[in-house]
């Protein structure tokens, strides 16, 4: 058989390209997590979680307060002063995520069905971040703005096969080792002035025998003085942005000033969740004008936390979202481009430039964006579950949990 000399090169050629390219593009196994081994670096932890904020209204925000407010938003500073990557949410069983799954993925580090509220989808309790950061002695709470039991909240504070289990959830947050719990759901704790309670059981009575003060609006939430603090600053959802001045309900930025101030006397530092739960709402509604007003109240209490890191050197800032819903966009049509002054519509309901893909959740990856001990193990591209590990390790509480 005749031999073709430069065949045969061109063969060989090929193949160790072929190897080289595979070996070129094939990532280390183990590369997303190589952060795990770090170690503690960090002594206290603000997660942000904006409820259905994907990129789409980070976008939209960003360029609303350029143009029209001519103001730089803190999650941009954040940002560029610290670290961003993307996470994507798809659950255990669904490849779009609910807030259900997408909130234990962030508070345990596990992926479970849609629905479920701590637990792993076989039904086993799954220790979530502030029960392992409490194990070590440091304080720990919830902000939100949707009520206290509803599912990204109560991810972070109860475990229920299912996210509708809300008088249950109520009865958990109530036996929590939590310093403060705030936002609204002042019906699921009690059965008279307005409650639901179908057991009759008046668990806000039961809160302050456990040390909790109570506060339902403003003047309570300013005169709380004790060691705990339950604010529930509504029968259910807080109201939007908006309306809060003319309902006397405290903005997320009171409600974290509060909880700073009561957790930041803690020698073993402290972890508090901050939630804008209701950019989800609006977004549902494919209401722009509400998702950004709730946008930028979150973007607000960034700015607070961003202002108390200055004083506080071992506090890291971790802001993301549990899932994006609706995924609006500012788009070209048949009638062009539109034009930079434009902006001056954007909140108007029919624009005309502004495209929403659904009136539900989407699967779309969400932005990461951290600042300060630890922030690089939240840079890349990576998994909701990746969140989790990122914070229990910068934090060392693995060892303590025997993970």
């Amino acid at each position: 058989m005749k031999r073709h000399p430069v065949l045969i090169v061109a063969v060989i050629v090929w193949v160790s390209l072929l190897a080289c390219s595979q070996a070129r593009y094939a990532p280390p196994a183990q590369a997303p997590r190589a952060y795990l081994e770090r170690g503690p670096v960090a002594k206290s932890l603000i997660l942000f979680i904006g409820d259905g904020m994907g990129p789409e209204i980070l976008s939209i925000a960003k360029t609303y307060s350029d143009k029209a407010l001519g103001e730089v938003l803190n999650i941009t500073t954040l940002s560029v002063t610290g670290t961003m990557g993307m996470a994507s949410t798809y659950s255990a069983n669904k490849l779009v995520t609910d807030s259900a799954a997408g909130a234990t993925a962030l508070a345990t580090g596990v992926k479970t069905n849609n629905g479920m509220v701590g637990e792993s989808p076989d039904g086993q309790v799954l220790a979530n971040l502030l029960e392992m950061a409490w194990r070590t002695g440091k304080s720990v709470g919830v902000v939100t703005t949707t009520t206290v039991t509803d599912a990204t909240p109560a991810s972070f504070l109860a475990h229920a096969s299912a996210r509708s289990a809300e008088f249950d959830i109520a009865a958990q947050i109530v036996e929590t080792n939590a310093t403060v719990v705030m936002g609204g759901g002042r019906a699921y704790f009690r059965a008279a002035d307005g409650g639901k309670r179908p057991d009759g059981r008046d668990l806000i009575a039961e809160a302050k025998t456990r040390g909790f003060d109570i506060a339902f609006d403003k003047d309570g939430l300013s005169a709380a003085g004790g060691k705990r603090l339950l604010g529930l600053f509504a029968e259910e959802d807080l109201p939007f942005q908006a309306e809060r001045v003319a309902y006397e309900t405290p903005s997320l930025s009171e409600m974290l000033r509060k909880a700073l101030q009561m957790l930041t006397g803690d020698p073993d530092g402290f972890v508090l969740v901050v939630e804008g739960g209701r950019i989800d709402h609006a977004e549902h509604e494919n209401n722009l004008a509400a998702a950004l007003g709730e946008f930028l109240e979150l973007d607000a209490a960034i700015g607070e936390a961003m202002q108390y890191q200055e004083s506080d050197s071992t506090l890291a800032i971790v802001v993301t979202g549990d899932h994006d819903t609706g995924a609006p966009g500012i788009a070209a049509s048949e009638r062009g481009y539109p034009g930079v002054d434009a902006i001056a519509r954007l909140l108007e309901k029919d624009a005309g430039f502004v495209r929403w893909l659904a009136d539900g959740h989407v699967g779309t990856m969400v932005p990461i964006v951290a600042r300060g001990p630890g922030e690089g193990a939240f840079e890349g591209i990576r998994d909701n579950t990746d969140v989790n590990r990122g914070m229990v390790s910068i934090l060392g509480l693995r060892a303590e949990m025997g993970q």
